[in-house]
């Protein structure tokens, strides 16, 4: 009877083995909890200065903040009528550059140009000029960065590519970091979107993306895609947890995302020729 028993004590280890460990649990998705494939959005049209709006972003303190895409000119915007509170420019003439969004951590504002160029400067008041600091990455033009955010957990801004991911990772898209505390971009990407997963129901089977944003209350990854009229949620591991269409006569050309402090989701148009506009979507109860 003692000989079994033991054979049975040297079978248990190898009987847990085998078992299957518990699945992790799916990750809750904030996106759901918005439709912007409907029409159901509150549209604010932009000034005609701003009508090629590029980026937006939320400040600590609930203030939003755009550029358009030729001149480093930083606009704060009253989103709840479009109207224009105070502008202020890099430098005494504003830089003239390709500039694609825009973010803010740490009391400074950055501005990111699709040739993979950082610039970072203080907030100034309305009418002023500011000095700014100019950050050189790997990245290039072929790249071709569109979507900047702040990523409080690393302590790190998260550059969006919309073409080129790099050499080794074809078929996909990539989000590289910047670290804030050494200034410099990490040499592999944070996060690669595979092309096969995202583009099956996007428009057209496109997936260029063109804005990216850290949900302030999940921790999830907010990336909108113009050119594939879609958006995506990502996980804090960068998985895709949900996708969905962006209703295109509502938004038909979104250029920048961002979450005002009751977590209304804000998607920001391109006008091209026209008025730019705001889209605000409430998450649903």
């Amino acid at each position: 009877m003692m000989k079994y028993a033991l054979v049975i004590l040297c079978l248990l280890p190898a009987m847990c083995l085998c078992q299957k460990k518990p699945a992790p649990k799916p990750v809750a998705s904030m996106l759901s909890s918005y439709d912007v494939s409907g029409k159901d959005a509150r549209v604010v049209k932009l000034p005609h200065l701003i009508s090629e709006v590029s980026g937006i972003v939320m400040t600590e303190d609930g203030r939003l903040l755009c550029h358009d895409d030729e001149r480093g000119v930083v606009y704060q915007i009253d989103y709840t009528n479009g109207e224009i509170s105070k502008s202020f420019s890099l430098g005494n003439f504003g830089v003239k550059e390709d500039f694609e969004d825009i973010a803010v951590a740490g009391g400074l504002v950055y501005l990111a140009a699709s040739n993979g160029v950082l610039f970072e400067f203080p907030e100034a008041e309305n009418g002023r000029s500011v000095e700014f600091k100019m950050y050189k990455t790997f990245l290039t033009s072929r790249n071709d960065v569109e979507g900047l955010c702040f990523d409080a957990p690393t302590k790190s801004l998260l550059l969006l590519c919309k073409e080129s991911p790099g050499k080794s990772y074809h078929n996909q898209r990539a989000i590289y970091a910047f670290s804030l505390r050494t200034k410099s971009l990490a040499t592999t990407p944070r996060f690669l979107i595979p092309l096969k997963q995202v583009t099956q129901t996007s428009d057209k089977h496109e997936f260029k993306p063109s804005a990216i944003a850290r949900h302030p209350k999940s921790g999830t990854y907010f990336v909108v895609a113009a050119h594939g009229s879609t958006i995506i949620e990502l996980s804090a591991d960068g998985a895709v947890v949900v996708q969905q269409s962006i209703n295109r006569k509502v938004n038909p050309h979104p250029e920048g995302i961002a979450f005002t402090p009751d977590l209304t989701l804000i998607l920001c148009n391109d006008g091209q020729g026209e008025r730019g506009t705001l889209s605000m979507y409430a998450p649903k109860k």
